[in-house]
């Protein structure tokens, strides 16, 4: 059966376009969409092209927007692009290229599927890209959810040709005297796809020649028992998590109940909240040693590990997309995204002190609790240990000590009830609360970094 006929097929056993739909096809003018765009074409399908120019090849980048929009006006087909300061935003974000590129991609394109009225966003991915897919999220961790490959659709999004091998793909623009464009990037090493590509993928067809096939029958496979495994998940949570408005309560006692499974669980229910697989670790091993009272947090949610449930709330969202956590006496241990906060008060004095990126101490007698962590502000001002009482703006102490913009927003800072600060967390701390001859009693804070 030829590509086209298998296109079609595709299409209509998994019912990704219906009569009357208008497809907007993100193209990049490489051969997947190219052949992508042709085939919708070849059927006569309403379609228009989107393309993201990331402005990251120099004058290649353009090269492929003009060819794009020639070829686009040859078929008559609408044509969409823009661009993007993608490497001027990735740096000022400190974020990877990759990453932001793709999620200004998507953000992009489900506009423009509004604005122009197209009922979905069709994507070149393949059946090779699924594969690579699997091994990455295998490779890096994942749950059952992320062995099944790339999905047939995700919400307004299809994937029209991930039935095709690439083999197939080329084939088919040869066959058809089909223009594209080559991306240069596609050949070096530098992305971790590129090497399960070039590296693991042709060691693997050595060992097995019909690797696609196979894959593709156990990617079906995964996919069933993974609707499976998700009734089982959903049967758990219908007995043991309930909810109070944005509160999630989940039963100590129904994890208990299911000893051999609590890990996977908790995992399938922490895992819109943004909770890493060690924090999960370390709160099973909070209840069942039985302490209640650690508060987890991830970037978006907290929990605390209760007498009878793990509480898990949204964090609460303030102006300046900071936040601040609120820390008792009673607090053990604080996890944060980046790294681990333990609190212990401790009698008698330090016998001896290590560096202020790695732990702080200050005299217990002389904290006013409840505390926080929260971010700079404005006007922060602080005594820096060792300059005898004199204050210095902490704006002052970025800009001496060389801070960028992202890691000043990004440092912490623990406040007294009076917003006085006693330490910036893993720098520098002030020097009111520092251990004296006359002091009783300690409280030692240790800063875990990257344990995450």
């Amino acid at each position: 059966m030829s590509l086209l006929a298998r296109f079609q097929t595709f299409i209509e056993e998994n019912q990704l376009v219906q009569p009357g739909d208008r497809i907007l096809l993100a193209v990049s003018g490489g051969v997947d969409s190219m052949v992508m765009a042709h085939l919708f074409w070849r059927i006569g399908l309403t379609i228009g092209l989107a393309h993201c120019n990331f402005q990251l090849r120099g004058a290649d980048s353009d090269e492929d927007e003009s060819f794009l929009k020639d070829w686009a006006e040859e078929k008559a087909i609408p044509f969409y692009s823009i661009r993007f300061e993608t490497k001027k935003w990735a740096k000022e974000k400190q974020t990877s290229i990759q990453l932001l590129a793709r999620e200004l991609r998507y953000e992009w394109l489900r506009e423009m599927r509004v604005e122009e009225s197209y009922t979905a966003i069709a994507t070149a991915h393949h059946l090779n890209d699924s594969i690579e897919t699997f091994l990455y999220n295998f490779t890096k961790g994942t749950g059952l959810a992320g062995l099944r490959g790339i999905p047939i659709r995700n919400g307004s999004i299809i994937r029209p040709i991930l039935f095709a091998k690439k083999t197939e793909i080329l084939a088919y623009a040869g066959e058809e005297k089909l223009p594209y464009r080559e991306d240069s990037s596609n050949a070096t090493d530098k992305y971790s796809r590129n090497k399960i590509r070039h590296h693991l993928l042709p060691k693997m067809k050595e060992i097995n020649p019909a690797l696609e096939e196979t894959v593709a029958r156990n990617f079906s496979i995964l996919h069933e028992s993974y609707l499976l495994y998700q009734e089982s998940v959903e049967r758990f949570k219908e007995s043991w998590v309930r909810y109070e408005g944005d509160r999630m309560f989940i039963s100590i006692e129904g994890l208990e109940k299911h000893a051999d499974t609590q890990q996977t669980l908790l995992f399938e229910c922490l895992r819109e909240e943004g909770f890493h697989w060690r924090q999960q670790e370390q709160i099973l091993q909070h209840f069942h040693s039985k302490k209640v009272g650690a508060i987890f947090y991830s970037q978006s949610h907290r929990l605390l590990v209760d007498r009878e449930f793990l509480v898990i709330e949204p964090l609460p969202t303030v102006d300046d997309n900071s936040g601040t956590i609120r820390i008792s006496k009673e607090t053990e241990m604080i996890t944060l995204s980046d790294g681990m906060l333990i609190f212990e008060i401790k009698k008698g004095k330090p016998k001896s002190f290590a560096s202020p990126d790695q732990s702080a101490y200050m005299d217990a007698d002389k904290i006013m609790y409840p505390l926080q962590l929260r971010k700079w502000k404005s006007g922060d001002v602080f005594c820096p240990l060792g300059m005898k009482g004199h204050h210095q703006k902490v704006q002052d102490y970025f800009t001496n000590n060389g801070f960028s913009r992202y890691e000043k927003e990004e440092t912490w800072f623990l406040v007294d009830a009076k917003d006085n600060i006693l330490w910036i967390v893993g720098h520098r701390l002030d020097d009111r609360n520092k251990i004296i001859e006359t002091t009783n009693s300690f409280l030692e804070i240790t800063y875990l970094k990257e344990i995450l």
